[in-house]
């Protein structure tokens, strides 16, 4: 009754607000204005009917409403005759979205060609995309639109493949630099500060100086050394006309830049205005796609000229395809139909007979992995679309037993007719369109054996020279550009199989290589492309619900799990300098890559020479690439933690029963914080509780009580059949309560998340990481202490290795940092697991190649 009277007294005091009587005429008169419009309205005539208003309308407007069409916003015929007038200015003033075009005139040869080229002003198409577009995940990298994986085939069958087929990747994206000189001597002078002799080859090269060889140089910027690391490039010197000498130099396009500049500013040169470029805004749309590169090539290639050198920019003007496998020679002779001696009719054809005999006799049953690393051989080809096959055949495989070495003395020396860019440009004129060959194969009874363009090419042997067939032993083959796509389908047609960067990346490691630059963190490229794959981890792992995030810091003891933080952790076994000394001096960590400094860090990890002193006191923050290889179970994964094992766990493996192969070492949760400390006091108190209850319900269970009155229990049947208003309204009042929970959780944690990032230090790697709310950036714990076994290193590049049959992984470790290890036993455990897994440690000596 008293909410009833309560209620009653509400209505009541909301009736007093409102009036009890109103004066009629006063309330006319207030509103005599509006009311004489609405009748105005309503009983205007010359409306049109249905119409209640007479203000500016359209044309559209005012037409009946049985006459009005939607197409007369934008087609004046639809409108009567005698609207037409009125109608048409209006109309032509109406902005509509212009109808799409239809498909038959989007497939037009010209408007395809001309799609074709502006879609590649933003990221660059290499010549085989389309074909890869149908068949591989493509990704944007380096400025190209490149093929990351395929749609079918993991990297096994590729494996196998490259262990005892053949694989073929396009490289196409790989630059190129021509410097021609008038002197060798002048040139290798001037490049000899970007070199550093101790880690690899220069410039000055001897057995490279007749063009025979392609050798791999680590370029260092000028005086930085050890530090300055620019990246690898790959050089080989060719003869031209007269005494001129030109040195090409290929690089990657992530330091490409960075290279040519170093280039420029070492041989003084300027850039040469291409009057070329003025003229092409006058040229008329190009009519194919071999007619638009041909015009891109003369208005982009970029000359550098100075006092005595000349550089010229062969960017995206050349095609390089990688094969990998022992039968990379077998198909390359069935796809390369070497041109003929009589059909050589120009003198420039002439001085290739030698060496497409060369190739076709002494190397008949030759395989690459036979010849020296970097061997150059010049052929003189016929088109690939006369030889291709009509159905792919494996080649014979008739080579079961290794030939003799062939002499370097006998090796042609390769021809300079590639480089010159007007026969190239001249061969690409020539090129046979398909339409033209289809009407010439239909129009013999033979097949067709030779054509007008006939194709200089080049071949270049990849050997890693380490004595055993591995995945990274194979050929490259580089062409003018404008026939890739008629090399890359016959090489298909000759069963070479198709991969893709995420496959390089795996046949690398399998060969024990590293990868440029996923995989160098002490360059320019290797830090860009280090933060892009961090940041887009974070932001992967943001995005999923905070009940499914890996608790990296609180349960795993990982401090930075989505990047490396190289400069801190050598800076923790530096002892005597802090970070920010370092980094402010510009000396941050770097790889060691002195090979005799190599070769006597590993003698001391394998036991069999002493302790360096001398290389790690000058060399404090020095990283040293390893390579460790699991002892028993245990997959490492990148970014995972190479940590040295405590004398507790060579006291347990030895005490090992011998029926067990490994020991199980686990990571403890932290207990370091207060907050946690006084978490886990409150959950012991709340658990001793439960734990006291419980036990109190076991005994009343025990306990049979013979009163039956004080057995029995009221039962209210308004809790058993309650009301459906009843039930919904607790609904929403308990689910308002969960939302003001949650939105006061938010702020609180966006909160944390501010005065996080408040605190964290200036580096923009560690501004990153500490996005993560689980990582607490207020715990002051070095970072080789962040876990209970110190940590020495990280792995950049790891997984299941086919070659050596169980994990198998690559990374970087302090220097100072080894001298806590015994015989080179570590232990590793990945970001996502607590479990350590016993490995072995070595130096990995191959250095980082293209």
């Amino acid at each position: 009754m008293n909410d009833a009277d309560g209620s009653k007294s509400d209505e009541e005091r909301r009736d007093e607000g409102r009036p009890r009587e109103i004066n009629v005429l006063r309330f006319a008169k207030e509103r005599v204005t509006q009311i004489a419009e609405l009748l105005d309205a309503i009983d205007n005539r010359t409306l049109v009917s249905g119409e209640v208003t007479k203000g500016p309308r359209t044309a559209l407007q005012r037409l009946p409403r049985h006459m009005r069409r939607r197409a007369m916003s934008y087609n004046i015929k639809r409108f009567p005759r005698s609207q037409r007038r009125f109608a048409a200015s209006t109309v032509a003033a109406s902005k509509h979205r212009k109808k799409p075009p239809s498909r038959l005139w989007r497939r037009r040869p010209r408007n395809l060609l001309l799609n074709y080229v502006r879609r590649q002003r933003k990221h660059i198409w290499l010549e085989t995309h389309i074909w890869h577009a149908k068949r591989f995940h493509m990704a944007n990298k380096w400025g190209y639109r490149m093929p990351l994986r395929s749609f079918q085939r993991a990297f096994r069958p590729t494996y196998r493949d490259a262990m005892r087929h053949c694989i073929v990747r396009d490289t196409s994206f790989l630059r190129c630099f021509q410097i021609c000189c008038d002197k060798e001597s002048e040139l290798i002078d001037a490049l000899r500060p970007l070199c550093a002799p101790s880690t690899s080859a220069t410039f000055a090269f001897k057995p490279a100086s007749d063009g025979r060889f392609e050798i791999p140089v680590l370029l260092y910027e000028p005086g930085k050394y050890p530090h300055g690391f620019i990246g690898p490039v790959r050089f080989a010197w060719t003869v031209e006309s007269g005494d001129e000498r030109a040195l090409l130099i290929w690089c990657h396009p992530s330091h490409s830049t960075t290279v040519l500049k170093q280039l420029l500013e070492t041989l003084k040169l300027t850039k040469e205005e291409n009057v070329d470029s003025e003229e092409s805004a006058e040229v008329k749309a190009p009519r194919s796609v071999d007619e638009w590169r041909l015009r891109s090539y003369r208005i982009r290639t970029d000359v550098y000229k100075g006092p005595s050198f000349k550089l010229f920019d062969l960017n995206d003007q050349l095609i390089r395809f990688r094969l990998h496998g022992p039968q990379s020679f077998p198909i390359l002779r069935r796809v390369l139909r070497t041109v003929a001696k009589t059909d050589c009719r120009e003198a420039w054809m002439q001085n290739f007979v030698r060496n497409n005999w060369f190739w076709n006799v002494r190397l008949r049953n030759v395989l690459s992995g036979e010849l020296p690393d970097g061997t150059v051989l010049s052929l003189l080809v016929e088109d690939p679309r006369l030889s291709r096959p009509r159905r792919k055949m494996r080649p014979n495989e008739k080579f079961a037993k290794l030939n003799p070495p062939l002499p370097v003395d006998e090796i042609m020396h390769p021809r300079s007719e590639f480089w010159n860019l007007e026969r190239r440009q001249n061969v690409l004129s020539v090129k046979m369109s398909e339409s033209d060959l289809q009407k010439q194969r239909g129009s013999s009874f033979v097949p067709i054996r030779t054509s007008p363009a006939k194709i200089p090419v080049i071949l270049i042997v990849r050997n890693s020279a380490t004595g055993t067939s591995n995945t990274f032993t194979g050929v490259d083959l580089i062409a003018p550009g404008g026939f890739g796509m008629e090399f890359w389908v016959a090489l298909q047609y000759g069963t070479a199989h198709a991969a893709a960067l995420r496959d390089q990346k795996s046949a690398e490691f399998e060969a024990n290589r590293l990868n440029f630059p996923a995989d160098i963190p002490d360059c320019i490229a290797g830090s860009d492309e280090l933060k892009d794959e961090c940041d887009e981890l974070i932001e992967k792992y943001l995005s999923r619900p905070h009940n499914r995030r890996v608790r990296y810091w609180s349960s795993l003891s990982v401090k930075y799990p989505f990047s490396f933080e190289w400069d801190l952790l050598a800076a923790d076994w530096f002892e005597r300098q802090s970070d920010e000394d370092l980094l402010s001096k510009g000396r941050g960590a770097f790889v060691l890559r002195d090979r005799h400094q190599l070769v006597a860090i590993e003698k001391w990890i394998a036991g069999k020479g002493p302790q360096p002193d001398e290389i790690i006191r000058s060399n404090r923050m020095a990283l040293v690439p390893v390579r460790i290889d699991a002892l028993a179970r245990g997959r490492p994964l990148r970014f995972a933690l190479i940590c040295a094992p405590l004398d507790d766990d060579f006291r347990a493996v030895a005490a090992l029963p011998p029926d067990e192969k490994s020991l199980k070492i686990e990571e403890p949760k932290r207990c370091d914080s207060d907050k946690r400390r006084t978490r886990s006091i409150a959950s012991n108190e709340a658990c001793e509780r439960v734990e006291e209850k419980e036990r109190a319900k076991d005994m009343e269970d025990d306990y049979i009580e013979l009163n039956c009155a004080e057995k029995e229990i009221p039962i209210s049947l308004n809790e058993l059949f309650p009301d459906k208003e009843i039930l919904k309204s607790r609904k929403r009042i308990a689910a308002r309560r969960l939302k003001r929970q949650r939105s006061k959780a938010a702020k609180r944690r966006r909160k944390a998340e501010e005065a996080s990032g408040d605190g964290s230090t200036q580096n923009e790697d560690n501004a990153s990481t500490s996005k993560l709310t689980e990582i607490d950036p207020s715990d002051q714990i070095p970072y080789r202490e962040s876990c209970s076994r110190l940590i020495i290193g990280r792995v950049v590049r790891g997984d299941y290795s086919f070659c050596s049959a169980k994990g198998r992984a690559l990374g970087y470790c302090s220097l100072a940092a080894l001298k806590v290890l015994r015989k080179g036993n570590v232990l590793f455990r990945n970001t996502t697991s607590k479990y350590y897994h016993p490995a072995r440690l070595s130096i990995l000596r191959t250095q980082p190649d293209l």
